[in-house]
Protein backbone atom coordinates (compact mmCIF):
# COMPACT_ATOMS: atom_id res chain seq x y z
CA UNK A 1 0.00 0.00 0.00
CA UNK A 2 1.35 3.66 -1.23
CA UNK A 3 2.43 6.30 1.20
CA UNK A 4 -1.03 8.27 2.48
CA UNK A 5 -1.17 11.96 2.13
CA UNK A 6 -1.03 12.05 5.82
CA UNK A 7 2.27 10.67 6.17
CA UNK A 8 3.88 13.09 3.34
CA UNK A 9 2.50 16.30 5.11
CA UNK A 10 4.05 18.06 7.91
CA UNK A 11 2.38 17.59 11.19
CA UNK A 12 0.64 21.09 11.75
CA UNK A 13 -0.77 21.47 8.12
CA UNK A 14 -2.45 18.17 7.02
CA UNK A 15 -5.73 19.64 5.85
CA UNK A 16 -5.64 23.14 4.70
CA UNK A 17 -3.06 26.28 4.60
CA UNK A 18 -5.29 28.99 4.07
CA UNK A 19 -3.52 32.34 2.35
CA UNK A 20 -3.81 36.04 2.93
CA UNK A 21 -3.21 37.03 -0.35
CA UNK A 22 -6.16 35.38 -2.02
CA UNK A 23 -7.03 36.91 -5.31
CA UNK A 24 -10.97 37.28 -6.39
CA UNK A 25 -9.84 36.46 -10.08
CA UNK A 26 -9.36 33.24 -8.69
CA UNK A 27 -12.59 32.59 -7.18
CA UNK A 28 -16.19 32.88 -7.45
CA UNK A 29 -17.19 33.20 -11.23
CA UNK A 30 -13.40 33.84 -12.75
CA UNK A 31 -12.39 30.57 -11.20
CA UNK A 32 -15.55 28.04 -12.40
CA UNK A 33 -14.93 29.77 -15.83
CA UNK A 34 -11.26 29.53 -16.24
CA UNK A 35 -10.91 26.61 -17.95
CA UNK A 36 -13.54 27.87 -20.89
CA UNK A 37 -11.32 31.52 -20.78
CA UNK A 38 -7.91 30.24 -21.01
CA UNK A 39 -8.85 27.26 -23.08
CA UNK A 40 -6.32 27.92 -25.68
CA UNK A 41 -4.14 29.04 -23.67
CA UNK A 42 -4.16 26.71 -21.32
CA UNK A 43 -3.67 23.71 -24.44
CA UNK A 44 -0.85 25.31 -25.71
CA UNK A 45 1.25 25.63 -22.05
CA UNK A 46 0.11 22.67 -20.91
CA UNK A 47 1.34 20.68 -24.07
CA UNK A 48 4.64 22.05 -24.32
CA UNK A 49 5.28 21.38 -20.05
CA UNK A 50 4.01 17.92 -21.08
CA UNK A 51 7.03 17.38 -24.04
CA UNK A 52 9.06 18.84 -21.49
CA UNK A 53 9.41 15.33 -18.96
CA UNK A 54 11.38 13.26 -19.45
CA UNK A 55 8.55 10.34 -19.19
CA UNK A 56 11.34 7.41 -20.42
CA UNK A 57 13.38 8.13 -16.73
CA UNK A 58 10.54 8.09 -15.29
CA UNK A 59 8.76 5.08 -16.38
CA UNK A 60 12.36 3.32 -15.96
CA UNK A 61 12.08 4.87 -11.65
CA UNK A 62 8.92 3.03 -11.38
CA UNK A 63 10.11 -0.58 -13.01
CA UNK A 64 12.82 -0.61 -10.55
CA UNK A 65 11.24 -0.25 -6.99
CA UNK A 66 7.97 -1.11 -5.00
CA UNK A 67 6.50 2.36 -4.47
CA UNK A 68 4.82 3.67 -6.96
CA UNK A 69 6.15 7.15 -8.59
CA UNK A 70 4.84 10.29 -6.59
CA UNK A 71 4.41 13.77 -8.79
CA UNK A 72 3.19 17.28 -7.20
CA UNK A 73 1.98 19.87 -9.57
CA UNK A 74 2.62 23.11 -7.57
CA UNK A 75 -0.10 25.47 -8.33
CA UNK A 76 -2.44 22.89 -10.08
CA UNK A 77 -5.66 25.18 -10.92
CA UNK A 78 -8.10 23.48 -12.02
CA UNK A 79 -6.20 19.90 -12.02
CA UNK A 80 -5.97 19.74 -15.96
CA UNK A 81 -2.11 18.37 -15.83
CA UNK A 82 -3.10 16.06 -13.10
CA UNK A 83 -5.43 14.74 -15.40
CA UNK A 84 -3.49 14.27 -18.14
CA UNK A 85 -0.83 12.69 -15.68
CA UNK A 86 -3.81 10.03 -14.70
CA UNK A 87 -3.19 8.83 -18.16
CA UNK A 88 0.51 9.02 -19.09
CA UNK A 89 1.60 7.76 -15.79
CA UNK A 90 -1.77 6.16 -14.56
CA UNK A 91 -0.39 4.19 -11.30
CA UNK A 92 1.51 7.41 -10.05
CA UNK A 93 0.48 9.19 -6.63
CA UNK A 94 -0.25 12.53 -7.57
CA UNK A 95 -0.42 15.36 -5.35
CA UNK A 96 -1.61 19.02 -6.52
CA UNK A 97 -1.48 22.59 -4.56
CA UNK A 98 -3.21 25.83 -5.09
CA UNK A 99 -3.69 28.71 -3.20
CA UNK A 100 -7.23 28.67 -4.76
CA UNK A 101 -9.72 27.37 -2.73
CA UNK A 102 -12.40 27.73 -5.50
CA UNK A 103 -9.99 26.25 -8.30
CA UNK A 104 -9.43 23.54 -6.19
CA UNK A 105 -12.93 22.92 -6.33
CA UNK A 106 -13.16 22.92 -9.82
CA UNK A 107 -9.86 20.12 -9.99
CA UNK A 108 -11.77 18.11 -7.24
CA UNK A 109 -14.65 17.71 -9.48
CA UNK A 110 -12.89 17.09 -12.67
CA UNK A 111 -10.44 14.69 -10.53
CA UNK A 112 -13.16 13.33 -8.56
CA UNK A 113 -12.92 9.54 -9.86
CA UNK A 114 -9.21 9.15 -9.48
CA UNK A 115 -8.26 7.98 -6.21
CA UNK A 116 -4.36 8.34 -6.72
CA UNK A 117 -5.19 12.09 -6.73
CA UNK A 118 -4.85 14.25 -3.47
CA UNK A 119 -5.39 18.16 -3.02
CA UNK A 120 -4.21 20.57 -0.73
CA UNK A 121 -4.68 24.15 -0.57
CA UNK A 122 -1.38 25.50 -0.06
CA UNK A 123 0.60 28.61 -1.25
CA UNK A 124 4.35 28.82 -2.70
CA UNK A 125 6.53 30.44 -1.07
CA UNK A 126 10.15 30.46 0.59
CA UNK A 127 11.88 28.40 3.41
CA UNK A 128 12.90 24.87 3.28
CA UNK A 129 10.32 23.32 1.60
CA UNK A 130 8.89 26.27 -0.36
CA UNK A 131 6.25 26.66 1.69
CA UNK A 132 4.30 23.32 0.87
CA UNK A 133 3.70 20.77 4.03
CA UNK A 134 5.08 17.83 2.06
CA UNK A 135 8.53 15.83 3.64
CA UNK A 136 11.90 16.54 2.35
CA UNK A 137 12.34 13.77 -0.60
CA UNK A 138 9.31 12.94 -1.48
CA UNK A 139 8.48 13.47 -5.28
CA UNK A 140 10.03 12.29 -8.36
CA UNK A 141 8.52 15.06 -10.65
CA UNK A 142 7.25 18.29 -9.87
CA UNK A 143 5.26 20.95 -12.13
CA UNK A 144 5.08 24.87 -11.95
CA UNK A 145 3.11 26.23 -14.92
CA UNK A 146 1.85 29.66 -15.61
CA UNK A 147 3.00 30.73 -12.09
CA UNK A 148 6.88 31.73 -11.83
CA UNK A 149 5.41 35.70 -12.49
CA UNK A 150 3.83 35.46 -8.91
CA UNK A 151 6.28 34.75 -6.88
CA UNK A 152 8.21 36.80 -4.67
CA UNK A 153 11.43 35.00 -4.62
CA UNK A 154 11.39 32.45 -7.22
CA UNK A 155 15.10 31.42 -6.62
CA UNK A 156 13.88 30.57 -2.50
CA UNK A 157 10.78 29.00 -3.93
CA UNK A 158 13.13 26.80 -6.21
CA UNK A 159 15.62 25.75 -4.12
CA UNK A 160 12.52 24.42 -1.65
CA UNK A 161 11.47 22.54 -4.68
CA UNK A 162 14.60 21.16 -4.80
CA UNK A 163 14.39 19.77 -1.73
CA UNK A 164 11.11 18.00 -1.83
CA UNK A 165 12.92 15.70 -4.77
CA UNK A 166 13.93 12.70 -4.20
CA UNK A 167 17.62 11.97 -5.71
CA UNK A 168 17.45 12.78 -9.64
CA UNK A 169 14.18 14.05 -9.44
CA UNK A 170 12.78 16.91 -11.89
CA UNK A 171 11.92 19.99 -11.76
CA UNK A 172 9.76 21.41 -14.95
CA UNK A 173 9.05 24.97 -15.43
CA UNK A 174 6.75 27.02 -17.23
CA UNK A 175 5.52 30.67 -17.68
CA UNK A 176 4.78 33.45 -20.51
CA UNK A 177 6.40 36.63 -21.22
CA UNK A 178 5.40 39.41 -23.69
CA UNK A 179 6.49 38.93 -27.08
CA UNK A 180 8.67 41.39 -28.03
CA UNK A 181 9.89 41.98 -24.48
CA UNK A 182 11.21 43.91 -22.85
CA UNK A 183 10.33 47.00 -24.63
CA UNK A 184 7.01 47.59 -23.51
CA UNK A 185 7.16 45.91 -20.19
CA UNK A 186 6.42 48.01 -17.90
CA UNK A 187 3.59 49.54 -18.97
CA UNK A 188 2.17 46.26 -19.75
CA UNK A 189 3.23 44.64 -16.62
CA UNK A 190 0.98 48.00 -15.04
CA UNK A 191 -1.67 46.48 -17.17
CA UNK A 192 -1.88 43.06 -15.92
CA UNK A 193 -1.39 44.27 -12.23
CA UNK A 194 -4.08 46.17 -12.53
CA UNK A 195 -6.79 42.87 -13.46
CA UNK A 196 -4.44 40.76 -11.34
CA UNK A 197 -2.99 42.24 -8.40
CA UNK A 198 -1.29 39.23 -7.21
CA UNK A 199 1.04 39.65 -10.69
CA UNK A 200 4.87 40.74 -9.69
CA UNK A 201 6.91 40.60 -12.45
CA UNK A 202 7.32 38.42 -15.85
CA UNK A 203 10.61 36.36 -16.40
CA UNK A 204 12.58 35.86 -20.09
CA UNK A 205 13.82 31.99 -20.48
CA UNK A 206 16.95 33.55 -20.33
CA UNK A 207 16.12 34.98 -16.60
CA UNK A 208 15.01 31.86 -15.99
CA UNK A 209 18.03 30.21 -17.27
CA UNK A 210 20.29 31.64 -15.12
CA UNK A 211 18.15 31.55 -12.13
CA UNK A 212 18.22 27.85 -11.72
CA UNK A 213 21.85 27.82 -12.45
CA UNK A 214 22.54 30.46 -9.71
CA UNK A 215 20.11 28.38 -7.49
CA UNK A 216 22.18 25.11 -8.65
CA UNK A 217 20.26 23.31 -10.67
CA UNK A 218 21.07 21.68 -13.93
CA UNK A 219 19.00 23.09 -16.97
CA UNK A 220 18.74 20.18 -19.24
CA UNK A 221 16.03 21.04 -21.59
CA UNK A 222 14.70 24.30 -22.78
CA UNK A 223 11.36 25.10 -25.56
CA UNK A 224 9.80 28.23 -26.34
CA UNK A 225 6.66 28.38 -28.17
CA UNK A 226 3.79 30.58 -29.23
CA UNK A 227 1.17 31.26 -27.50
CA UNK A 228 -0.42 34.01 -29.53
CA UNK A 229 0.09 37.34 -30.69
CA UNK A 230 1.12 39.05 -27.54
CA UNK A 231 2.40 36.45 -25.55
CA UNK A 232 5.63 34.10 -25.76
CA UNK A 233 5.35 30.45 -23.77
CA UNK A 234 8.96 28.96 -22.78
CA UNK A 235 9.47 26.11 -20.98
CA UNK A 236 12.62 24.41 -19.02
CA UNK A 237 13.21 21.20 -17.42
CA UNK A 238 16.11 20.76 -14.90
CA UNK A 239 17.72 18.14 -12.24
CA UNK A 240 19.08 19.58 -8.76
CA UNK A 241 22.78 19.98 -8.89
Amino acid sequence: MGITTKHLLSKATFCMITSKRMNSYYTGKHASRYNRTWRTFLQKTLLATLSTIDVASLQQRASTRERPLRILDAACGTGLLLEQFTHLLPHAELYGIDESQAMLAQATQLLRDRPHVHLVQASLGGGETAGLPFALATFDLITCTNTWHYLKDPAATLAGLGRLLVSRGQVVIEDYVLRGFPFPRKAFERVITYYDPQHIRLYTLSEAQTLCRDVGFQVVLTKSFKIDLFCQGWVLGTLPG
